[in-house]
């Protein structure tokens, strides 16, 4: 009754003011909807959690749609629905988005529903009170206990508990079997073996830790025990004592971790920290590491050197500090772009401690942190100021050189010390354009005009002009079936201080001088070799000529022998008619080695190799399928610039020849390859025949009707052709073989 006198002294603005003052104060936000009218009414706190401006928005139902979590959406509108129809209260939970900041709040609302007399309903009133913090709470206490549930069945420590009065574990948890290997069974029933597993050598880390423990101290340590497997663990153990009131030692309760990965880790974190420091240290190259305010915080041996100071004066300094004014200017736009992620190659100059200005060419990479914040920069950092000083050098004397050069008949390159191009007058131009198909262009390194196969003769030269050797020899290209010679050298460049700065590559045309020299040589050689012809035609004449003309003449005379029987008579006009035969095989063979040399003059052109043997295989296709026979083909020179009909000669001869003297049950092998041995092109035919013994006919093997094996059909005329084919190319033939073991000839061509 008295507290109805009260409210009604109190008028309706007041009321209002209490209600809201109420509801501020519980964290209630109150509402109401007119289901007659659609009128819907707020409390101040009710728009303050709902977030929104009661002087710029209206309370209506829609708007309070728009604050409702997308996945509560449905839900809430069903409550509503179900509650209208059935029932007069409700509470239930809900979230509400606030659109600025995406943030989440839960809200807790109870509804009350008046009604008519006939059940319709005409109003909904209700509170609301935000209930994010309980939510929150409840959610981490149910992730919490989750997470201790899934802890406990997954852990791998060891919990246990010990009785030190009896010396028995009261208890063991899983964990124990998976580290020692021992059942917990067996620990459980002999107490002893929790002191068999301990490694003797860490017994004194035990004992110390037994004492602290009697003392009532907590002890955390780290030690090695021995499996049942007889493998080392680390362990890491920690135990809580419990002391009675007479302060004596009751019981232990503790945990065992394995540490054994992390114990490894860190004594390999320890070798590869030393390692990393010895490769800092001994680095030749400057290592420099800055912070996000551009403080030095890290600097090698090799840095302190080039710029003078002490790493302890270096540390803590600004970037700026070792440079002069202009270099400060350009490095603050570098570092601009550092912050922002960028890596950069460039050289910067800087200020030694004894004022002496250095270059430096540095590779500059941002430290950027695992959230993508600039955390400073590495720098690698290597003096050029010698390097620069050269080549400025090289460049006056390029200047200089260079009138000289475009007015001469010789072609010249400048290569630097790291074989880049450097300068190249007009003639080397066109030379490269000619024979290379490639332009010259500086900055590019010299290897890009060599190809492949020109490599490893490169670097022997460039080794011997580093060496400070003067590297000339003469050499030819070739064009449209032409050839051109050229006397080529190398030398180095060097300073005044006899520093080599650079190299210089000549080329000459020697093509006029060369060709009298070669026709001097070939008439030369042509001489040599008509005398070793005569020889060999005299040895004919006077063996395989004469001894047919003999037996003619010596049957002719048998034939004025009055008394000759007709069956005798027959049998020397047969005998004559053999001899006639074997002097006219002669002089066929004579005769076809004579035409052979008359084809030296036909024209030279390239050759391809497989093509070559491809129309071998086919001329003799019968006999490869006959036989079986396989021949294989590895060509590193692809083509040969030679006499094609003198190469189809050579390749079809010694190919038949591997054929023919096959061994017996044995599938022939032919392996064909071509390589570039010391400026020739070696030709290597490899087989697995009946092979030669060669210290028997080594000597013979290559001469006119030569033969050693007579079980197999022959003149002796085809490895005698080869050879003397091979010369009149200016190359030479050798041979490798040992009985059943196959053999092999060598051949090596001028280039």
């Amino acid at each position: 009754m008295e507290e109805t006198t009260v409210l009604q002294k109190i008028d309706k603005d007041s009321y209002q003011e209490l209600m809201e003052e109420a509801q501020r104060l519980a964290h209630f936000g109150g509402w109401d909807v007119n289901l007659i009218t659609g009128a819907v009414k707020w409390s101040s706190e009710m728009f303050q959690m709902l977030g929104y401006d009661p002087l710029v928005t209206e309370a209506t139902f829609k708007n309070f749609i728009k604050k409702l979590h997308v996945e509560d959406i449905l839900y809430v509108k069903r409550n509503l629905k179900t509650l209208l129809r059935f029932h007069s209260t409700d509470t239930y939970d809900f979230r509400i988005v606030n659109k600025d900041d995406g943030s989440i709040r839960y809200l807790r609302t109870g509804i009350i529903v008046k009604r008519n007399t006939k059940g319709l309903a005409l109003s909904m009133t209700g509170f609301s009170q935000d209930i994010t913090q309980q939510k929150l709470a409840e959610k981490k206490i149910e992730n919490v206990n989750r997470e201790l549930n899934t802890f406990f069945k997954i852990i791998d420590d060891v919990f246990f508990s010990i009785d030190t009065v009896s010396l028995r574990f009261l208890q063991v948890s899983q964990g124990f079997s998976k580290l020692t290997g021992y059942s917990q069974e067996e620990l459980l029933a002999d107490f002893n073996l929790s002191v068999q597993m301990l490694h003797p050598d860490d017994s004194g880390i035990i004992e110390a830790g037994n004492i602290k423990l009697a003392n009532g101290e907590t002890v955390v340590s780290q030690y090695r025990i021995l499996r049942k497997d007889g493998a080392i663990r680390w362990v890491e153990n920690k135990i809580i004592p419990s002391l009675n009131a007479e302060g004596k030692l009751m019981r232990m309760d503790g945990v065992t971790r394995d540490i054994t990965e992390q114990k490894e880790a860190e004594l390999e974190h320890q070798r590869t920290e030393k390692r990393y420091r010895q490769i800092v240290e001994s680095a030749q190259e400057g290592i420099w590491t800055i912070d996000e305010h551009n403080k030095t915080n890290f600097v090698n041996k090799m840095m302190c050197s080039i710029l003078g100071y002490s790493s302890e004066e270096m540390m803590g300094k600004e970037l700026f500090h070792f440079m002069d004014d202009e270099g400060r200017a350009y490095a603050e736009e570098c570092m601009e772009r550092r912050r922002k992620g960028a890596k950069e190659n460039l050289n910067i100059r800087y200020i030694t401690k004894n004022g002496r200005h250095v270059w430096a060419n540095i590779t500059a990479n941002p430290i950027i942190d695992e959230n993508g914040t600039y955390k400073g920069a590495l720098a690698m950092v290597t003096d050029i100021t010698d390097r620069l000083l050269s080549e400025q050098s090289l460049k006056k004397s390029e200047a200089n050189l260079r009138a000289v050069f475009e007015n001469t008949d010789m072609a010249f390159v400048l290569f630097n010390t790291s074989l880049n191009v450097v300068s190249f007058n007009s003639q080397a131009t066109d030379f490269y354009l000619k024979y290379a198909n490639k332009k010259l262009k500086a900055g590019t390194h010299a290897l890009k005009y060599f190809p492949k196969h020109k490599r490893k003769f490169f670097d022997t030269i460039a080794d011997k002009v580093k060496n400070r050797e003067i590297v000339n020899y003469e050499t030819n290209f070739y064009k449209n079936n032409e050839v051109d010679w050229y006397d080529v050298k190398w030398a180095g460049v060097l300073n005044e201080q006899m520093e080599q700065i650079g190299i210089l590559l000549t080329f000459k045309n020697i093509t006029e001088k060369k060709v009298l020299e070669l026709e001097t040589e070939k008439i030369t050689a042509d001489l040599v070799q008509r005398n070793k012809d005569q020889e060999q035609f005299n040895y004919i004449v006077s063996h395989n000529l004469r001894a047919p003309v003999a037996n003619v003449t010596g049957l002719l005379g048998l034939l004025n022998d009055a008394e000759i029987t007709e069956e005798d008579k027959k049998y020397v006009l047969d005998g004559i008619s053999l001899s006639v035969k074997n002097l006219d095989s002669v002089i066929i063979d004579m005769n076809h080695v004579l035409q052979d040399k008359e084809l030296i003059n036909e024209t030279k052109e390239n050759n391809n190799l497989s093509q070559l043997v491809d129309g071998i295989k086919v001329s003799i296709k019968n006999i490869i399928d006959k036989e079986r026979v396989l021949i294989k083909c590895h060509f590193d020179i692809e083509s040969i610039f030679s006499i094609r009909s003198y190469l189809y000669s050579i390749f079809y001869n010694l190919i038949l020849n591997s054929i023919k003297y096959r061994q017996c049950g044995v599938s022939p092998l032919i392996s064909i390859k071509s390589t570039l041995y010391e400026n020739k092109i070696q030709l290597t035919f490899t087989d697995n025949g009946k092979g030669i013994n060669l210290d028997n006919h080594g000597k013979q093997l290559f001469r006119l009707y030569k033969r050693f094996d007579t079980t197999v059909e022959g003149k002796g005329l085809g490895l005698f052709m080869v050879k003397t084919q091979v010369e009149s190319l200016g190359g030479t033939i050798t041979v490798k073989s040992e009985i059943y073991k196959g053999t092999q000839f060598i051949i090596q061509l001028p280039l």
